[in-house]
C-alpha cells in the first residue's frame, strides 16, 4: 500500500504516518484527520499489547480502516527480548512476537520487531555477541512463521546508548546491521525501517545507513536529539544532520513511508520542514555543479 501517496515537495514520501501513542482506535482517527495515508499501532502501550486483542476488537478496526482508507502499521513492543542472551528469554519473546504477528496478519499490516535488550551483562562483549546471534536466530524463526500468514516484518533499529546505562540494546549500529543482514537468508518478506533519531545515538550515521540499504528500507522515522538521548526532537532541533540525510534519500532514489516520532510538532509542520530541508540540499547541490 505504499508510494500510492504524494506530498508536494517530497517526491520520496510514499506515505506518512506520526506515532503519538494513541491506543489503535484514537490513533486511526487522529491519522485520518491530519492526512496521514497509515498509522502506528502500537504494541508496546498499556491497553495495546498481545493480551489486549480479541476478534470483536479486530473486525471493529478492521471497518474503521475500511472507512477511512488509512492503513495500519503494527509497531510490535520493543521491550520483547528477541535479542537476549538468554536462551528461555529469547524463545519466550518469540512464542509472544508470534501473536504480535497473528493480530497484524488480521488487520493486514507489516510488523515491526525490535532486538529488545540485555541487562547488566557481566562478560559484555560475549554477551553482546550471543545477543546478536539470538536476534537473527529470532528473526529467521519469525520470517517464516509470518510469511505463512503473509505478513512483511520490518526490523527497526534501537539507540546506541554508550554510558550511563544498565542495560545494552541489540541491533543498534551499523556493524550490528551488517551483521544481521549478512547472515540472514533470503527472506522475501523481511525488510528495515530506519529509525534516523535512534540511528544519531552514539555517533551514528544514518545517512550511510540510507546509501548501504536503501533497496531494503520500506520506512524512515524522523526526529531529532542531542547524540546521546532519543529525546524525539522536532526536525531541526539537534544533532542529527538532515540535509545529509535527505541528500542521502535523494542520490539513492529511496521512496517509502515518511513517519514522524516528533513529539513537540505536528505532522505538517514535520512534513514542511522536510520540504524546506530539501529545498536547500537542492540549491546548495545546484550550485556546486556550477
Amino acid at each position: 500500500m505504499l508510494n500510492n501517496f504524494s506530498y508536494p515537495g517530497l517526491p520520496f514520501c510514499g506515505g506518512v504516518a506520526h506515532q503519538k501513542y494513541l491506543s489503535a482506535e484514537k490513533g486511526i482517527e487522529a491519522a485520518h484527520a491530519g492526512g496521514c495515508s497509515h498509522w502506528y499501532v502500537d504494541g508496546s502501550l498499556i491497553g495495546e499489547m498481545v493480551g489486549d486483542w480479541d476478534e470483536a476488537r479486530v473486525d471493529n478496526l478492521k471497518k474503521l480502516i475500511r472507512e477511512t482508507g488509512v492503513q495500519p502499521i503494527f509497531h510490535g513492543n520493543f521491550k520483547a527480548p528477541l535479542g537476549s542472551d538468554v536462551e528461555d528469554f529469547r524463545a519466550a519473546a518469540v512464542c509472544y512476537v508470534k501473536k504480535e504477528v497473528d493480530i497484524a496478519s488480521k488487520l493486514g499490516a507489516p510488523l515491526i520487531i525490535h532486538g529488545g535488550g540485555i541487562v547488566e551483562p557481566k562478560m559484555i562483549v560475549q554477551a553482546k555477541k550471543n545477543a546478536l546471534n539470538n536476534y537473527l536466530k529470532s528473526i529467521v524463526e519469525l520470517a517464516e512463521y509470518a510469511a505463512e500468514r503473509s505478513v512483511d516484518l520490518y526490523l527497526e533499529n534501537l539507540s546506541n546508548y554508550k554510558n550511563y546505562r544498565p542495560f545494552h540494546y541489540v541491533y543498534t549500529n551499523e556493524e550490528e546491521y551488517d551483521y544481521i543482514l549478512g547472515n540472514l537468508p533470503d527472506f522475501k518478506n523481511v525488510f528495515l525501517f530506519l529509525d534516523a533519531g535512534h540511528a544519531n545515538v552514539g555517533d551514528g550515521k544514518p545517512a550511510e545507513v540510507i546509501r548501504k540499504y536503501h533497496h531494503l528500507i520500506k520506512g524512515i522515522s524522523f526526529s531529532n536529539n542531542n547524540g546521546m538521548q532519543d529525546q524525539h526532537f522536532g526536525i531541526n532541533d539537534g544533532t542529527l544532520d538532515y540535509k545529509e540525510l535527505i541528500s542521502a534519500i535523494e542520490q539513492t532514489g529511496w521512496k517509502g513511508l515518511v513517519a514522524f516520532e516528533t513529539r513537540n510538532q505536528s505532522t505538517e509542520t514535520s512534513l514542511k520542514e522536510l520540504v524546506a530541508l530539501r529545498e536547500v540540499v537542492a540549491e546548495q547541490e545546484d550550485t556546486a555543479c556550477v
